[in-house]
């Protein structure tokens, strides 16, 4: 019967309109020789059948789920997002959304609108974040391709590509099908909840909001040593380039350059771009003279050697401060690099100015036909200017607790919370600290319990805007997933804010691309 459907490739799926629908969008079932249908997710059974079902197919469809690689709910739209980013992380990687609203010696007690109460134990529990990122979520995604848009190198931007509704006289780039003839794609495609990339010089932009004090954060995957830029602060803007007036009666106006690094105003406008090749990253300050025509300035700073795998993937974080002039780069929470962009003896009142990037906007562009990439887990939020590495923040013997402003720590032994507050023994006296004035807590690594490994039957639920729960499923039914987690047990979960359920988590990241469109 299934042979009967037309499996189409996630290019293919038709995106949410801007209004919201009278009804959900379909789901998107992945299956992982790459083919996908799109339907409903009825359920699943404790043998692990999942249940599909279709408007055009009389019966429900069993499918057996080592055959799945991923359903995608709704086009990644949640039914109700949750709408606080507070979690706690737990040591196995996972994220459950919610609130601490007691804690003692043993256990947490997280109050959660998904998943009910629950209590966790104390040492499967690395990090809580009544407050994270340092301030307020701006985005988080990629969920879906909505708000995004691609950008050629020698063209204007593609208009909602993926709803099929592209401009008239923007042409795709071409590629050459298996019969030899060219066929239009673009360089990028939306999966799931990831941006991939072929190469190519095409980009992808998001006019995010960035406010003057923000962190950008991403997980970047790729097959060979990545050649990547990344802009930030970036208005997205591209002016027309003014015609110089002619001194003779056959002058001709000098054709712009667009190529090399001027490009990258091309793609980006004025802001900001990180260039990370070969192992080094370079900054540089893109924007337009007053004939419109393209300007790359260097950002000049010591050291700018980052190491990476040949293969493999990483956490960039990237905290900018406009009013400071500050970039700083951090990869897998250790800092990486930093550049000022105040000149020497310039005061406070200057330092905005020099900074010179008006927009935010951010974007990501492959430099090289040959780098495969993978773009997921982007955050944008507003920075509380806190400069330490994420690892800094960590301490083999004593829990890390770091407030609100930013600048304030302190270490010890984390007694409990109760009553909205936060007891813990500090190095010279007991403190009590309200719960609202803390970003984050940092536990003791000698407390934690070693992670297991995971069963081979473990699915991913991914909760937007933030929220990861992995475990092993049990049954599914009217919108919610029993599943056995290894580190807090028994969980009865909403689906409502939930957008993917990635049922091949452990085959690592390289195995989705084999069937990427």
């Amino acid at each position: 019967m299934t042979r009967s459907l037309v499996i189409a490739t996630l290019l293919a799926a038709p995106l949410l309109a801007a209004d919201p629908p009278a009804a959900p969008a379909e789901d998107l079932l992945r299956f992982t020789n790459g083919n996908q249908i799109d339907g409903r997710f009825a359920g699943m059974d404790p043998a692990g059948t999942i249940t599909w079902t279709r408007p055009d197919v009389a019966t429900p469809m069993p499918f057996q789920r080592d055959k799945i690689r991923q359903i995608v709910l709704r086009h990644a739209k949640p039914l109700s997002p949750l709408t606080d980013p507070c979690h706690v992380t737990l040591v196995n990687g996972d994220r459950i959304p919610g609130k601490v609203i007691a804690a003692d010696e043993r256990s947490f007690t997280l109050e959660t609108s998904a998943a009910g109460t629950l209590e966790l134990p104390r040492d499967a529990v690395s990090v809580i974040a009544p407050h994270p990122f340092g301030g307020r979520l701006i985005y988080a995604g990629p969920f879906d391709a909505k708000g995004w848009n691609i950008v050629r190198s020698d063209a204007p931007v593609f208009d909602d590509l993926f709803a099929g509704n592209l401009a008239a006289g923007r042409a795709v780039p071409k590629r050459e099908a298996k019969d030899g003839k060219e066929e239009e794609r673009p360089t990028w495609t939306h999966t799931g909840a990831s941006w991939y990339s072929r190469g190519g010089q095409d980009a992808i932009t998001l006019d995010a909001g960035m406010p003057d004090r923000s962190l950008l954060r991403f997980k970047l995957g790729w097959r060979s040593r990545p050649n990547i830029a990344i802009a930030f602060h970036a208005d997205l803007q591209i002016p027309e380039v003014k015609e110089k007036e002619k001194d003779g009666e056959d002058a001709q106006p000098a054709p712009p350059n667009f190529g090399g690094m001027q490009n990258l105003a091309r793609l980006f406008g004025s802001g900001y771009v990180l260039n990370f090749q070969s192992g080094y990253v370079h900054l540089q300050r893109t924007g337009f003279d007053e004939e419109g025509n393209p300007q790359v300035e260097r950002v000049r700073v010591g050291s700018t050697t980052v190491r990476l795998n040949d293969t493999g993937e990483a956490i960039f974080e990237i905290r900018c401060d406009r009013r400071e002039g500050t970039i700083a780069v951090h990869v897998d929470g250790e800092f990486a690099i930093q550049w000022s962009t105040a000149e020497d003896g310039a005061d406070a009142g200057t330092r905005r100015d020099s900074y010179q990037a008006p927009g935010g906007g951010l974007g990501f562009q492959v430099q090289g036909s040959a780098s495969e990439v993978r773009i997921s887990e982007v955050v944008v939020a507003e920075w509380n200017g806190m400069t330490d590495s994420a690892r800094s923040m960590e301490s083999e013997t004593r829990d890390i607790v770091l407030l609100t402003n930013g600048t304030d720590r302190f270490s010890g032994k984390v007694l409990g919370i109760r009553e909205g507050h936060l007891e813990i023994e500090a190095s010279y006296a007991p403190l009590k600290i309200p719960l609202a004035e803390v970003a984050e807590v940092h536990f003791a690594r000698e407390g934690r319990r070693k992670d297991s490994e995971a069963a081979a039957s473990e699915i991913t639920v991914h909760l937007q805007p933030v929220g990861r729960i992995s475990g092993v499923p049990l049954s599914a039914a009217d919108g919610r997933i029993q599943l056995d987690t290894r580190l807090a047990g028994k969980i009865d979960l909403d689906l409502a804010p939930a957008v993917v359920l990635e049922f091949q988590s452990a085959g690592g990241f390289l195995d989705a691309w084999d069937d990427a469109p």
